[in-house]
């Protein structure tokens, strides 16, 4: 587990100076009633689903230009909360078999922390074993609520679970690399650089996991 951990450092360490040289153009080489279904196998390598709230929305007009060589799919609402995420999680897995699944939810759920991890253990619970998941962690305005509980059992779950990649977004936006205008919301270039480190994380992450 150490390797992976360090192995997601250095993907987010390259697409920040890849964001940072302005090489983003060029794509990277190579609900809580509901008990989980495990999905289907076999899952399609180039395919890649978005499941999320307002923040995965501002990706929609840039992460799929960064995997051009991968069918992506975005179900995602502003406001969603991870039970409502949960819940289209399930319909779409009748519609699709992605080999990789980006989660942007959390930050419209509450504060305890027992509640997020139980959460997060039924959607892991729900995917197929060759699933890789990447998950951004959550930084959100004290109003909605602490959420450093949250952060915590993410990181703990991908600690046990080897298919769960987790962004330190929350971390990201503490060493004020990206601003949250409105506490919640990045700005475009916000957006562009969390799209920017998904896919690097999908393509030398998730893919790396694959073959290794």
């Amino acid at each position: 587990m150490i390797a992976r951990v360090r192995t997601l450092s250095n993907v987010i360490g390259m697409a920040s100076a890849a964001f940072a040289a302005g090489s983003l153009a060029a794509p990277w080489p190579g609900g809580d009633k509901y008990p989980p279904r495990p999905a289907k196998a076999n899952a399609d390598p180039a395919q890649v689903l978005i499941v999320g709230d307002s923040i995965a929305v501002g990706m929609r007009p840039f992460l799929p230009e960064m995997l051009t060589d991968r069918e992506v799919t975005f179900d995602t609402v502003a406001g969603r909360t991870t039970p409502q995420g949960m819940r289209a999680l399930r319909f779409e897995l009748t519609r699709v078999t992605p080999h990789t699944l980006v989660i942007n939810l959390g930050t419209n759920d509450g504060s305890h922390a027992g509640v997020f991890a139980n959460r997060i253990r039924r959607t892991l619970g729900s995917l197929a074993p060759d699933t890789c998941v990447v998950w951004p962690t959550i930084s959100r305005a004290p109003r909605k609520g602490d959420y450093r509980g949250l952060n915590r059992v993410l990181r703990e779950a991908a600690r046990r679970d080897r298919r769960l990649i987790v962004i330190p977004w929350d971390r990201m936006v503490a060493k004020g690399t990206v601003a949250l205008p409105d506490g919640v919301h990045p700005d475009v270039y916000g957006y562009r650089y969390l799209s920017h480190v998904t896919a690097a994380a999908i393509q030398r992450g998730c893919d790396q996991a694959t073959t290794g």
